[in-house]
């Protein structure tokens, strides 16, 4: 599978579709620096170094961009070995279906990770000094708040890779592949915000029937979904942090074991 996993990954790096995710995700961090060093040169805000590195899971708490991003790449990536005839030429050479599978999966995984790594790289270094820094406050949390909620961040982005690549692998096509991969994340977004809606509704409404069932459905459903726990950790605003990753990993584990069933069963033709 390491021979898989190498082709797959220098494949990746070598496409057209990479250099735009690259520079889309540069493009990204770059607003968010920008908007920082404005807020501190005019004394309108006060970003403190959590604020900036968990934006790379979200913007203000509603919008997943990096899943955006990601989220055409890894889609065209995949959907091209079916268009190609590559995953037909791997099957021929001798390759299993669990290996192809995985190796992909674990492509996709590394992809989306290595975006989200190049963020926090890049946001850390240029927003913790000078200009965090000289605010005179860096963190509001504690340094194993922060490395806890970027850690379950790029856990649930794993868990997310999983989905895609089953969507992926459900479809077969790059043009669909493509598509869905991007109203995954539209879909899912849109489930978060209404969740977090009814959350902010229910705590405002105490009075509210079944008031107790309603929020922990909701609760649930935004710590099961990874996009729910990418929001979350950008609103700083983590109530069950000690039980995302095992979510995450729960998540990873059923969509992988779907992705394997269909895969074998799949016609390649």
């Amino acid at each position: 599978m390491g021979n898989l996993l190498h082709a797959g990954l220098s494949r990746l790096v070598r496409s057209r579709i990479f250099l735009l995710a690259v520079l889309a995700e540069l493009a990204y961090t770059a607003l968010v620096v920008l908007v920082c060093w404005d807020h501190y040169a005019t004394g309108t805000g006060n970003y403190t170094l959590e604020s900036v590195l968990t934006a790379g899971f979200g913007l203000m708490g509603y919008l997943p961009v990096p899943s955006l991003i990601a989220a055409p790449l890894l889609s065209l990536h995949l959907g091209a070995e079916y268009s190609d005839g590559t995953l037909r030429n791997k099957l021929i050479v001798g390759h299993t279906r669990t290996g192809i599978y995985l190796s992909d999966l674990l492509t996709c995984v590394i992809a989306a990770v290595g975006l989200d790594v190049l963020y926090l790289l890049l946001a850390g270094a240029l927003c913790a000094y000078p200009v965090l820094g000289m605010a005179g406050t860096l963190l509001r949390v504690s340094p194993g708040q922060l490395l806890a909620w970027v850690a379950v961040g790029l856990l649930a982005r794993a868990a997310w890779a999983a989905a895609v690549k089953l969507a992926v692998t459900l479809l077969g096509s790059r043009t669909s592949a493509s598509i869905a991969g991007l109203l995954l994340v539209l879909a899912a977004a849109g489930a978060c915000s209404f969740g977090f809606h009814e959350l902010e509704y229910l705590a405002r409404h105490p009075e509210a029937l079944n008031l107790e069932g309603r929020t922990a459905f909701w609760q649930l459903a935004l710590d099961t979904l990874p996009t729910g726990q990418y929001l979350q950790i950008s609103r700083l605003d983590t109530p069950n942090l000690w039980r995302l990753p095992l979510l995450s990993l729960a998540v990873a584990a059923a969509v992988t074991g779907a992705g394997l069933v269909l895969f074998r069963r799949k016609d390649l033709k």
